[in-house]
């Protein structure tokens, strides 16, 4: 029997500064070839400069699989990739070589972050605070100050359900401070994972946040659902009931084929949204 096709995404900064680590900074994603589905449940090799430095399992259905240790410590340039050896199921395969940079006229940096609310009712508005700063050692203590300028930054968003590598990112400028804000909103329920990245410049290196690791997005549809049909009898004399469909969301959808919209059955649900109604047209 023929084994299944895989591919492997990897995603990762490309900049270090000498003698510093990557800390965590490389995320996979193993999916089968033939339908783009995730591949849970695999071990998945990470390498640089030819030798084995890490492995992880992947996550159950969506198939990612991050951070990977990875710690480049000359500078110059390194090669990293991340492998799956296959089984009997699926074929074997490894990602894109990737090539890393450590320069050591390059700045270390470092990215704090938080988000809130973390959890709610769709459409979700989260705000990503944190802040981004030169890390540096004095009388052997690290320390960190804010960057010498404005500092663009990339709010990175995983939709855990899909395989579909990552969503488009927001990106935001930090002002004199290192310190940033972001606004993101969710449309639909889910379970989401997001990161601030910083992809390095002339003078500081690359970085992602929280030392690669990931917070956590819970979108619900509270309980009113997205969708509905109804049958309404319309208050006016000689008309016969007639389907309306109502659809929640922050702006005005398209009207479903076959029906027309009917503004005066609009329901407002304040931060879920609003309640577009469509009636069936005649």
């Amino acid at each position: 029997m023929a084994k299944v096709p895989t591919e492997l995404y990897i995603c990762v900064p490309r900049l270090s500064s000498k003698g510093t680590i990557l800390y965590t900074n490389i995320w996979a994603n193993l999916i089968r070839k033939d339908n783009g589905e995730g591949i849970g449940k695999k071990w998945i090799y990470s390498f640089l400069d030819d030798s084995q430095v890490s492995k992880l399992y992947t996550a159950d259905k969506t198939g990612y699989a991050g951070p990977f240790d990875i710690n480049p410590k000359t500078e110059g340039t390194h090669k990293t990739w991340v492998e799956f050896l296959g089984d009997t199921e699926f074929e074997p395969c490894k990602s894109e070589d990737i090539t890393l940079t450590c320069d050591p006229n390059l700045s270390s940096t470092r990215i704090k972050m938080e988000a809130t609310p973390i959890s709610g009712y769709a459409p979700l508005t989260i705000r990503v605070n944190g802040f981004i700063e030169e890390r540096y050692v004095e009388a052997g203590v690290p320390k960190g100050r804010p960057p010498a300028y404005a500092l663009p930054l990339d709010l990175m968003v995983f939709d855990v359900a899909s395989t579909k590598r990552l969503q488009p990112v927001k990106t935001v400028m930090s002002n004199p401070d290192g310190v940033f804000s972001i606004e993101y909103t969710f449309s639909k329920p889910g379970t989401y994972q997001i990161f601030v990245n910083f992809l390095g410049d002339v003078k500081y290196a690359s970085a992602w946040s929280n030392n690669g690791r990931t917070t956590t997005i819970t979108v619900t549809g509270g309980a009113l659902p997205l969708s509905f049909e109804k049958t309404i009898t319309e208050v006016v004399a000689a008309k016969a009931p007639r389907n309306y469909k109502f659809i929640l969301a922050t702006t005005e959808p398209t009207a479903p084929d076959g029906y027309e919209r009917a503004p005066e059955w609009d329901l407002d649900f304040g931060i879920l949204g609003k309640y577009w109604a469509f009636k069936e047209k005649v």
